[in-house]
């Protein structure tokens, strides 16, 4: 007999789904045996030219607690407002198609934030690269158990969550959709994505925990496409990123809290190197002057170069692409990065969840 549509789902699982035919299968699944008996599944498709769009609506059709959408826009943003506007959980979690629940995590989400009182709580992340030869190698994002029981123990502890890349992405996360409603949440390019939408949830959030069992498994988002559009968007990109992290940590006082500008600024580091490793990657096809010009742009940043002259980078790819950046030497940050790219990988020594998008 078929699942009945509950009429107040305990959680809405949002589904993004775009050119996943290979893995949005996997994701749905993973959310129906996680065990918790109230939820919903809003699946919605980005415009994908494969058969993600049709296997996604031969499980709406099979079971009534899954709902899929069409969004006519590829952007992922569009499609977590689509999601947005139909759920209808006490709390929201997202997943893309490309990404996986483990066991029991809902579960032990949902039971941390309800025994805990929680505006917020988080899960570790696996991060997963499938190799060509069929190996997997994952890299384990995650901290021990805590409970923030005030907004300023939250707050002075936020960095450690940036640090790692939990605090920017939608991803391993259970969030209150009363809280989103009465904020008037939804995500927008213009307000940096994701991570703004992390942001303004948390400005003020009051009880936030980190759940250090469970996993969400997700894929390098450093391994995004990238349309030509957007690489000639990515100076401007960067500067709204690190604005915002400013402007959240100047509202909470914590501007001159030496360990969390350090974190602020070693991750405006590590996006530019980042972008700087994708114009001179072979998906862009933008003529040579064009790259030139917007790595110019991207390291010439008053921001930048403070950021580079004042802290000491965490990772072996920043490291060594500090001294280029630090001399605004162009022809040697773009050989440097093209040959890091070569040697290590796009997502080498970078942290997680830098999103290039918006």
């Amino acid at each position: 007999m078929a699942p009945t549509r509950l009429r107040t789902p305990l959680v809405s699982v949002i589904v993004r789904v775009r050119n996943d035919a290979d893995t949005v299968r996997r994701a749905i699944e993973s959310v129906i045996s996680q065990g918790i008996g109230s939820f919903e599944i809003i699946a919605v498709d980005c415009d994908s030219r494969d058969r993600g769009q049709r296997i996604i609506d031969s499980f709406a059709e099979r079971d009534v607690r899954i709902d899929a959408l069409h969004s006519d826009s590829p952007s992922l943003l569009a499609a977590a407002n689509l999601a947005l506007a139909h759920a209808r959980g006490t709390y929201i979690t997202f997943i893309d198609a490309s990404s996986w629940i483990a066991p029991h995590t809902l579960d032990d989400l949902l039971a941390f934030v309800q025994d805990n009182q929680l505006d917020l709580a988080l899960c570790g992340l696996s991060v997963d690269t499938y190799r060509h030869d069929g190996s997997v190698s994952s890299k384990e994002i995650t901290r021990p158990t805590q409970v923030f029981v005030s907004q300023h123990e939250f707050r002075s502890n936020a960095w450690r969550l940036l640090e790692t890349g939990q605090m920017g992405t939608l991803s391993g996360k259970l969030l209150v959709r009363d809280r989103i409603e009465r904020l008037g949440l939804r995500l927008d390019e213009t307000t940096c994505g994701e991570l703004g939408f992390m942001a303004q949830y948390m400005r003020d959030a009051e009880r936030v925990g980190v759940l250090g069992v469970g996993a969400v498994h997700v894929p390098p988002t450093m391994s995004q496409e990238l349309s030509q559009g957007d690489f000639a968007m990515l100076p401007v990109r960067c500067e709204r990123h690190f604005e915002l992290m400013l402007d959240l940590y100047h509202y909470w006082g914590l501007d001159g809290d030496p360990a969390s500008m350090d974190v602020v600024r070693n991750r405006h580091l590590e996006r530019v190197v980042a972008c700087i490793g994708k114009v001179c990657g072979p998906e862009c096809t933008l003529p040579a002057e064009e790259k030139h010009r917007i790595v110019v742009e991207l390291i010439g940043s008053k921001h930048v170069q403070l950021a580079a002259n004042a802290t000491k980078p965490r990772s072996m790819v920043v490291s060594a692409m500090a001294l280029p950046i630090k001399t605004q030497n162009v022809k040697l940050a773009m050989g440097g990065a093209a040959f890091m790219t070569r040697l290590f990988g796009e997502t080498a020594g970078l942290p997680f969840s830098l999103d290039l998008r918006s």
